[in-house]
């Protein structure tokens, strides 16, 4: 958040375990109560997905996520800045690598104005087409590799399914795929 302390800018973190100040470069212009998402990725390393209020104006109310987000790029670039190791350095999520980066999963968002974006968890997953062998308990992935059938429980859910279906798998160190649908 960029705010005025007695009449100075400040930038401050706030989460719901701490409310510190920031070491910060940024056009003082921007500091009349501008509210960001931000997320931590290191002491002073923070990446910055969206904007709630813009001078003590609700932009998140009158705008699309996508059109903030568009947004939120030039604001950075035009209002802040950064002394490596020295001050925060406040990085759109566009410019992220994300190779590196360990993430539990993203924020979908609908193009409607003003509407909140829910999680979605990354858990590895894929939906993949399968299809019954002739052999009792033997199904082929397309694109390769076989779905394993650990117990009975699944032997006798995936009888169900027919000879061609979709699934949910995680792909197995061995080349075979896991089942993770509720059984």
């Amino acid at each position: 958040m960029f705010t005025y302390e007695n009449s100075i800018p400040v930038c401050v973190w706030i989460t719901a375990q701490e409310c510190r100040k920031l070491p910060c470069i940024v056009d003082e212009r921007i500091c009349g109560d501008t509210f960001l998402k931000v997320e931590k990725l290191g002491d002073l390393d923070f990446a910055v997905s969206d904007i709630w209020m813009y001078n003590g104006n609700c932009v998140f109310a009158c705008s699309t996520f996508q059109q903030r987000y568009e947004w939120l790029q030039k604001l950075l670039k035009t209002f802040t800045s950064c002394i490596d190791g020295v001050t925060v350095d406040l990085i759109h999520k566009s410019e992220l690598d994300f190779t590196d980066l360990k993430i539990r999963g993203n924020e979908i968002y609908t193009d409607e104005i003003g509407k909140h974006g829910f999680f979605e968890e990354d858990d590895g997953s894929r939906v993949m087409s399968i299809k019954k062998l002739a052999f009792p308990d033997c199904y082929e992935v397309e694109g390769g590799g076989h779905l394993k059938v650990p117990d009975l429980k699944t032997s006798q859910y995936l009888r169900q399914k027919g000879i061609h279906f979709k699934c949910k798998c995680v792909p197995h160190e061995d080349g075979s795929w896991v089942l993770i649908e509720q059984c």
